[in-house]
């Protein structure tokens, strides 16, 4: 019943009008059928190509969309034989994707225009993740380098890159080489909490890489001397970012067994993610420490460590025969020297 009203309906307003309107009361004068939207398309017949050659006396300016024929083309009749209708202006091709580098939670992808920008100027390029499908962009026609920030550190990507036009996005690049985004300070990394990244003058810099030092998620010991149990002095008079493995060796080498009986060697006994390379920190490393404190503390303590205590702590940098710097970690923030014979707490830290 529904279809035979609107077949009725159809044919009164042909008879009124001569034209044939969907979605419109006033179809053109001009038109047999005037369609109008702005959320779908007109789809004529599809078929195979063999099912348009079985089609028996065509009349000319028929169409039809060949699924099968050369991935898929419009075909009509002229009339005389079957011809194609040829995209004069379509989506370009898709670029060439270049050797994607890491940074700081963000990456760098480089790409060259591809060889036909579809008839239709390219108008911008967009590079985009796996895993994550997080997304960088580039206004502009030729070849160029995209920046996609907001990378999670500490992970592997690789990356494609399309191209836009007015007509569409071309096909995706292939994919790019896979990067690893560097830790930052707070990641859980390597056994323990970044909280220092190595700047240009640090021992231990390497420009265009990423290096720095990781704290333990815990205390090794709430209270333990600086000392084996005679005073000497011992030489690891090195304050700087980069001396604490150095002096956390002198300190062994000279104070010898039980190791773990005093803080450099007990530092060095720390196993924390499988690496033994674990040292007593330097004074000025100790104060990187307490100084990004809260961060380590919340890194810690959802990797089953514990927080700092409200102590001094311990570093491997010697102030004399008899002292050694510490670090406050409580409501003070000093740094001074204290008699090596101070039992206090000790933290390990590791360079990566």
């Amino acid at each position: 019943m529904k279809k035979l009203f609107t077949l009725l309906a159809l044919t009164i307003t042909l008879s009124m009008n001569a034209q044939v309107g969907i979605n419109n009361d006033s179809p053109d004068a001009s038109s047999a059928l005037d369609i109008t939207s702005t959320t779908a398309g007109l789809l004529i017949p599809r078929m195979t190509n063999a099912q348009r050659q079985a089609i028996s006396n065509p009349a000319a300016g028929l169409q039809v969309f060949v699924t099968d024929f050369d991935g898929g083309r419009f075909m009509f009749y002229d009339g005389t034989q079957w011809g194609t209708l040829t995209f004069t202006e379509k989506r370009p091709d898709a670029p060439t994707i270049g050797t994607a580098v890491a940074g700081n939670a963000q990456a760098t992808v480089p790409f060259t225009a591809p060889s036909s920008n579809g008839g239709s100027a390219i108008t911008s390029y967009t590079a985009t993740s796996s895993p994550g499908a997080i997304t960088g962009t580039l206004s502009q026609a030729g070849s160029g380098t995209i920046t996609v920030t907001g990378l999670t550190s500490n992970t592997a990507y690789n990356f494609t890159v399309t191209a836009t036009n007015a007509i569409g996005t071309s096909s995706a690049s292939s994919a790019s080489n896979s990067i690893t985004t560097p830790p930052q300070v707070g990641d859980f990394y390597q056994g323990g909490v970044v909280f220092y990244i190595f700047e240009s003058g640090d021992t231990g810099y390497v420009s265009g890489e990423t290096h720095g030092l990781i704290a333990a998620v815990a205390d090794q010991s709430s209270g333990k001397r600086w000392f084996n149990g005679s005073y000497s002095t011992i030489g690891t008079t090195g304050t700087a970012i980069g001396t604490g493995a150095a002096n956390t060796t002198a300190i062994i080498s000279a104070q010898g067994a039980t190791e773990t009986s005093y803080a450099a060697g007990l530092a060095r006994a720390y196993t924390g993610g499988s690496y033994t390379d674990w040292f007593l920190p330097s004074k000025d490393e100790l104060n990187k420490m307490y100084l990004n404190r809260a961060t380590i503390n919340t890194t810690a303590a959802s990797n089953s460590g514990s927080n700092f205590v409200d102590n001094n702590y311990w570093s491997s940098s010697e102030a004399a025969d008899v002292n050694a710097w510490l670090q406050a970690f409580g409501s003070s923030t000093y740094q001074s020297d204290g008699n090596k014979s101070w039992a206090i707490p000790v933290r390990a830290v590791r360079a990566f």
